[in-house]
């Protein structure tokens, strides 16, 4: 029997914002009309034109929106590894992750979320059949170039690889030592993709218009492209050579162990360094929690 989109029991949609006081109330109201009564997460990275003010106001009148302020701009890459740390802990069955700028439009979500009935991952492919971007020809360009890379150098059967117009079904998600990926920025949505599909082969693509962004300034910069460049050398070389980084990759325990400084259950493993007391085998690692940026050493009793 075919499973419908109001059989499944819970769908979160995510966002990470930063300086986008004006596009993400349309987007919000936009989701709802075309995914109503859904959960929305958003994570704010202290915008200074008052995105975190306006998400406050609309979340007050809106109890399926919450929203978690960073203090300061603590990058993509970790925005995302908390969504999904916070699908994994309320227990969601369906992460979708969206870009707050409106360049991933919301009228694709009723398909996306049809294609989650069969398939463990989906993503929105501006170069799947019927697809588009509305970027100039640089940028273009640039997409182009990095999604066939990523495409050939890491094996992965999809026309669209970078793009973070995503569904997850979140029991994927709890299969993934998410403390391994360490790319942060846009490198991170391609060392995921390359994960998941060491995981599963139900992934799919579907096709959607890439629309340039209707307001703001795009976040991309010149070093962000460096280090997508570095992240895919450095994929290239694990996939060839390196066993154990596939090993870990997959080992995935989550403490949710709450942070010293905000009590947050959301952290990260910066650089794993294992101390072993012969008399009470203690260790001690190091992480940084996803939600405040602040570092602390966690004590494990083994």
């Amino acid at each position: 029997m075919r499973i419908t989109r109001e059989s499944i029991k819970k769908i979160l949609i995510f966002f990470a914002t930063y300086n986008e006081v004006d596009n993400i109330e349309n987007l919000l109201k936009c989701t709802f009309e075309h995914l109503p009564r859904q959960e929305v997460l958003v994570v704010d990275d202290d915008s200074p034109d008052g995105t975190g003010d306006k998400l406050d106001i609309f979340s007050q009148n809106n109890k399926h929106v919450t929203v978690i302020h960073r203090p300061r701009k603590l990058g993509l890459g970790t925005a995302h590894k908390l969504a999904m740390q916070y699908a994994i802990k309320n227990k969601f069955d369906i992460l979708i992750t969206m870009d707050a700028d409106f360049s991933h439009h919301p009228e694709y979500l009723p398909t996306l979320v049809d294609l989650m009935n069969y398939n463990d991952f989906v993503i929105g492919s501006r170069y799947a059949k019927g697809g588009g971007l509305g970027y100039g020809f640089f940028r273009r360009s640039l997409s182009i170039t990095a999604n066939i890379l990523t495409r050939n150098m890491l094996k992965i059967p999809l026309k669209e690889c970078t793009t973070s117009y995503r569904g997850f079904q979140v029991s994927l998600l709890k299969k993934i030592n998410l403390n391994s990926i360490r790319s942060e920025g846009y490198s991170f949505f391609i060392e995921s993709i390359y994960i998941i599909h060491q995981l599963t082969d139900k992934i799919t693509e579907f096709p959607i218009f890439f629309y340039d962004r209707q307001s703001g300034n795009s976040k991309i910069s010149k070093i962000e492209i460096v280090k997508s460049v570095f992240c895919l050398g450095k994929l290239f070389y694990k996939r060839m050579f390196d066993d154990k980084y596939h090993q870990d990759a997959y080992n995935s325990s989550i403490p949710f162990i709450p942070c010293p400084n905000c009590n947050s259950p959301y952290q990260s493993r910066v650089a794993a360094e294992v101390i072993v007391d012969q008399i009470n085998e203690q260790s001690n690692e190091n992480f940084q929690c996803l939600q405040c940026g602040n570092m602390f050493l966690k004590h494990f009793q083994s």
